[in-house]
């Protein structure tokens, strides 16, 4: 009984020998396999997040062109009207003119866009009941003094206008009316002003 078991003794030393070894091995390959896995899996993250940050970057600077574009629209719309209160206010003004200063100016109108000096000219009904009168008289002063005859007449007709007049012979009119005149300004002038408004 000895000598087996000496042999056994033996044959489980060298089972255990074998056993340690291959389990030191599998060890081993496990170790490489799981580092393997670990870079495999730290790449596939740092791709991940490569990809997330890219993506993450591209909806920012989507967000922000849309956020740019929609304060330069709002800063345009404001800016359009600034210039419009700006010729309103330029309307309201002449409006206001003191008596005088008004008359001159529609005389002035009147006479510059007359023709022949024959012409009617129509007012508002304002306008025309408080200066008519008097920008008549003035205007034919000027006409006359251009070499005309003067002849400008006050219109039966009354226009919807804010100011100014209308000279009409016939059926042709030449529109001086202050908002108008305003207008066509304001398309000519928009830059300028913008450029006070706005520098």
């Amino acid at each position: 009984m000895n000598g087996i078991e000496k042999i056994t003794g033996k044959i489980i030393e060298e089972a255990n020998i074998d056993a340690k070894k291959i389990i030191d091995e599998a060890k081993a390959d496990a170790e490489k396999i799981i580092s393997r896995y670990k870079e495999k899996a730290v790449s596939a993250a740092a791709e991940i997040e490569d990809a997330g940050s890219k993506q993450a970057k591209a909806q920012e600077m989507k967000y922000s062109s849309n956020a740019g574009l929609e304060a330069r629209k709002t800063l345009l719309i404001q800016k359009q009207e600034l210039l419009t209160e700006a010729f309103d206010k330029a309307l309201v003004k002449l409006r206001s003119m003191p008596k005088d200063k008004y008359i001159d100016l529609l005389a002035k109108l009147a006479a510059n866009a007359a023709q022949t000096g024959e012409e009617e000219v129509i007012f508002s009904s304002e306008d025309k009941e408080q200066y008519g009168k008097e920008v008549i008289a003035e205007a034919n002063k000027l006409l006359k003094a251009k070499g005309l005859t003067g002849g400008l007449k006050i219109s039966s007709k009354v226009r919807p206008i804010l100011g100014g007049v209308i000279i009409a012979s016939g059926d042709v009119e030449i529109n001086c009316a202050l908002d108008g005149l305003v207008r066509m300004e304001k398309d000519n002038l928009s830059a300028q002003v913008a450029q006070i408004l706005f520098s």
